[in-house]
């Protein structure tokens, strides 16, 4: 009877936590305790969205208003931060796609680019994979993408609103020349080769954000980033989420920050989420 009570107990248990997290499901957190004067915001954005799609909620707003910074990945703000980007896009030693790519491979990606999204690729022969491999995310949105960076950072302009980044433009681009060229071949092929299949988890992935779904949103990036791609995983979020949680708390300290990022770095075990709940904490989803 003892066994038996201690598996129900066990079974109530987990549906009450998995209840709880379904409930916790949001993109917008509201981070307080642990010596805060005032409450900071944790807001999930999503890097390339149809404009139709880029909605600001009155929530949303409303965290945006009580807040006194700005604190994206990179400081959009700075007139630098766009030109350094663009300039380490290609490559400046004269390697090209022919140099990684076979023949076979190169004219897909030329064939690709040059009809699919119109644009010669004569043009964009020193673009490196992960560029390349960026550049292509565009066709499966079937539009022009908007940025949830821009428009924070106009909204922050317009209200003097200081802006600041948890990484440096050379951190990030450091973490891109970093992926091994393997890997970053690797992706560039699979979005034109299982076009169909990548294309539909880019459009779940989609769903799940516009439905606010996180937990959906970490289900389908722990089963796309397994195996191969665990190790990309471990340094594009867990490892860069633990270095961000020291700069947000001082962040926080100082002023009422909302702290916007890309939605994948907020839920699960190594999420900014549980890592600040693990620091002292309260992070309470915002409905």
């Amino acid at each position: 009877m003892k066994k038996l009570a201690l598996i129900i107990l066990a079974f109530v248990v987990s549906l009450i936590s998995t209840y709880g997290q379904e409930k916790e499901n949001s993109l917008l957190w509201k981070v307080s305790g642990n010596g805060l004067e005032q409450p900071s915001y944790l807001y999930g954005t999503f890097h390339l969205l149809c404009p139709a799609d880029l909605q600001i909620k009155d929530k949303v707003q409303n965290a945006f208003d009580e807040s006194d910074q700005l604190v994206l990945e990179l400081d959009f703000d700075d007139p630098s931060v766009m030109p350094t980007i663009q300039q380490n896009m290609m490559y400046k030693d004269g390697t090209t796609a022919k140099d990684y790519l076979d023949e076979k491979e190169y004219n897909m990606v030329k064939g690709f680019f040059s009809d699919s999204l119109n644009m010669p690729f004569q043009r964009l022969q020193a673009v490196k994979p992960f560029f390349l491999s960026s550049i292509t995310l565009r066709h499966f949105l079937g539009c022009q993408p908007a940025s949830f960076e821009k428009r924070l950072t106009s909204m922050a302009k317009k209200d003097s609103t200081e802006v600041k980044g948890l990484e440096t433009v050379q951190e990030q681009l450091s973490f891109i020349e970093d992926i091994p060229m393997k890997m970053q071949k690797k992706m560039l092929m699979e979005n034109l080769k299982e076009f169909d299949k990548s294309k539909k988890m880019f459009d779940q992935l989609i769903d799940h954000y516009l439905n606010e779904d996180i937990s959906e949103i970490n289900n389908l990036v722990d089963e796309y980033m397994s195996d191969e791609y665990a190790g990309f995983k471990k340094d594009l979020l867990t490892d860069r989420n633990k270095n961000w949680i020291p700069d947000i708390e001082k962040l926080m300290k100082n002023n009422a920050s909302f702290i916007a990022f890309g939605a994948g770095h907020l839920p699960g075990n190594n999420g900014v989420i549980e890592l600040l709940r693990e620091a002292g904490y309260t992070v309470e989803a915002v409905k």
